[in-house]
């Protein structure tokens, strides 16, 4: 089952490309509902290959009993694409993609998941549209604050 969405930014591809690029942006737009533990330990900046052992803090205060399990895949400088292929626990296929795209005077800021997740597909399904329509209001948030600079 698939999970799409998309937001506008008013900040340039640039600007949001960059700030995409960077964990900490995760950590950032995530916050209040969803912390991960381990990121201290994760450089600066995502790089293909690159694995990622996690637990999740929902609402940072009820952890996952299971371990999360990310694998960055792929980053596209031209196209402006990063895909990761995540499980953990109940889910089985996490595959996330992340596009930055032109659409001036800003751009589009889109995440596409793929999620397989058994039984519980269609649960795993709306929570997930839930957290990404969270994040993306983060991330207009932080567009504008990166635009002010």
């Amino acid at each position: 089952m698939r999970c799409f969405v998309q937001t506008n930014l008013d900040v340039s591809v640039a600007e949001a490309w960059s700030a995409a690029k960077r964990p900490a942006t995760l950590l950032r737009v995530t916050r209040g509902f969803l912390g991960f533990s381990g990121f201290e330990r994760i450089p600066s900046e995502w790089r293909e290959g690159m694995v990622v052992h996690t637990r999740f803090w929902f609402f940072h205060l009820f952890p996952a009993w299971w371990s999360h399990t990310m694998t960055v895949k792929q980053i596209d400088e031209d196209r402006r694409v990063i895909a990761s292929s995540e499980c953990g626990g109940i889910i089985r296929v996490w595959n996330h993609t992340i596009r930055v795209s032109p659409a001036p005077p800003g751009c589009v800021y889109s995440d596409e998941i793929e999620i397989q997740a058994g039984l519980l597909t269609l649960f795993i399904w709306l929570y997930a549209n839930i957290f990404y329509r969270y994040r993306q209001a983060r991330w207009r948030q932080l567009s504008r604050e990166l635009g002010q600079g």
